[in-house]
C-alpha cells in the first residue's frame, strides 16, 4: 500500500446527494458484491444483517467502498487502517456518509458508535431508555466489583456524550447524545477549569515515569507545575472536582424531578464536520425516543434552549463564587506540609488502544 494521500475524486468535493432512504450507487454495488441476496430480504432481515454483519462481510464492504470512492486498494484490515489514518475530515465524511445505510437502523439509519455486550445489538433495545438503563446497570456493577465499598447509584439517566451517526432530513450528521445534567456539568466543568487556571496558574508536564513501558502498554503520567504552588493548586482542583460531583448529583435530581420530557438540539457543525448534539432533559425523554424512529420521536419533544442556558448561567455564577472563596481560604490557611495522602492511580495505555479513536 502506498503511503500517499488518497486520490481526490468527485466524491471529495461533492458528497453523495442521493435522496433520503436511497443508497449511494457505490454502496449498492458493494452490497451486491458482498451479499447478492441482501436486496431480496425484508427490511427487518436487512436490519438484522446490518447490526450483526460477519467480520468478513464488513471488511469486504469497506474494501469495496474505498476502491469505488477513492480508487484505493486494501488487501487487509491493516491496509484499511492505514487508509483511514490518511483521511482528513472530508474523506471521513464521504466514506461515513456512504457507509451509514449499511450499518444503521430505522428510518434515519441511526448508528450508535458505542460498545455493546457480546451478542447484543441495537435492535435489542427499543428505546434510548432501554439501552441507557442497561448500560448504567452494567457500569455500576463493574464499579462495585472493582471497589466493594462502592455504593451503587440509582438510575436517573446516564447518557454522557455517546457517539452516533444519523441522517437528519436526509443529511448525514455525526451526533452526540447527552443528558441535560451531564451537559450542564460539562459546561461548568470547562468554565471551572479555566477559572482554576486563572486563580492559581499552572500547567501539566510529563512526570518521570511518563512514556515508560509496563507490560504490553505505556505509562501515561503527568504532574502539575505551578511555580512553587503545586500543592495548593492540587488542593484547589480536589475541592473543585468534589464540588462538581455534588452539583452533578443535584442536577440529576433537579432535571428528573421536573420531568420536562424535552430534547434540546445544539448544532455544532463545521465545514466537513456536520455535528448535532441531542440533549435529553431526563429519563422520560429517553423513554419517548426509539432508535428506529429517532428523528420522528425527537422532533415533538424539542425544547427551548433558553431553559438550559438559565441553568448553566446559574451554575456558573455559583461556581465562580465558590472557587474564588475556596482559593482565598487555601492560600491563607492551607498548610502544604500537611497535604492529605491520596491513592495514586497508574494509567497504562495498551499498545494499539488509540488506533480506532477517530
Amino acid at each position: 500500500m502506498e503511503n500517499q494521500r488518497p486520490a481526490r475524486t468527485s466524491h471529495d468535493i461533492h458528497p453523495p446527494t442521493t435522496g433520503f432512504g436511497a443508497l449511494d450507487p457505490a454502496l449498492r454495488q458493494a452490497l451486491m458484491r458482498v451479499n447478492p441476496e441482501y436486496f431480496a430480504w425484508s427490511i427487518e432481515a436487512q436490519e438484522r444483517y446490518r447490526v450483526s454483519m460477519p467480520e468478513q462481510d464488513a471488511f469486504r464492504l469497506r474494501q469495496e467502498l474505498v476502491k469505488a470512492l477513492f480508487g484505493l486498494h486494501a488487501k487487509t484490515d491493516e491496509d484499511l487502517s492505514r487508509i483511514s489514518d490518511q483521511f482528513g475530515d472530508q474523506e471521513h465524511l464521504v466514506f461515513n456518509r456512504v457507509l451509514l445505510p449499511a450499518t444503521g437502523v430505522g428510518e434515519d439509519y441511526f448508528f450508535l458508535n458505542e460498545y455493546l455486550d457480546k451478542g447484543k445489538t441495537l435492535l435489542d433495545f427499543d428505546t434510548l431508555y432501554a439501552y441507557d438503563y442497561d448500560d448504567h446497570c452494567f457500569q455500576e456493577q463493574a464499579r462495585k466489583e472493582q471497589t466493594p465499598e462502592y455504593v451503587v447509584k440509582p438510575y436517573r439517566g446516564a447518557l454522557y456524550y455517546a457517539w452516533a451517526r444519523v441522517f437528519i432530513d436526509g443529511v448525514f450528521h455525526y451526533a452526540s447524545l447527552c443528558m441535560a445534567a451531564g451537559y450542564v456539568y460539562s459546561r461548568i466543568k470547562e468554565f471551572g477549569q479555566e477559572k482554576v487556571s486563572t486563580l492559581i496558574p499552572h500547567r501539566y508536564v510529563n512526570a518521570k515515569d511518563h512514556g515508560k513501558r509496563e507490560g504490553k502498554g505505556t505509562i501515561f503520567s503527568q504532574r502539575i507545575d505551578a511555580d512553587g504552588k503545586e500543592v495548593q493548586a492540587e488542593e484547589l482542583l480536589r475541592r473543585f472536582w468534589d464540588y462538581l460531583s455534588q452539583r452533578y448529583d443535584a442536577l440529576c435530581t433537579e432535571f428528573n424531578g421536573e420531568a420536562r420530557k424535552a430534547v434540546y438540539m445544539e448544532d455544532l457543525s463545521r465545514h466537513n464536520d456536520p455535528h448535532m448534539t441531542f440533549i435529553f432533559s431526563d429519563k422520560t425523554a429517553l423513554q419517548a425516543v426509539r432508535f428506529r424512529q429517532f428523528m420522528r420521536d425527537c422532533r415533538p419533544l424539542v425544547g427551548d434552549r433558553v431553559e438550559l442556558d438559565v441553568v448553566i448561567n446559574r451554575e456558573r455564577q455559583a461556581l465562580d463564587g465558590y472557587l474564588e472563596s475556596t482559593c482565598r481560604d487555601i492560600l491563607a490557611n492551607f498548610d502544604p506540609k500537611v497535604a492529605p495522602l491520596r491513592k495514586k492511580h497508574k494509567i497504562i495505555i495498551a499498545d494499539g488502544a488509540l488506533n480506532d479513536v477517530l
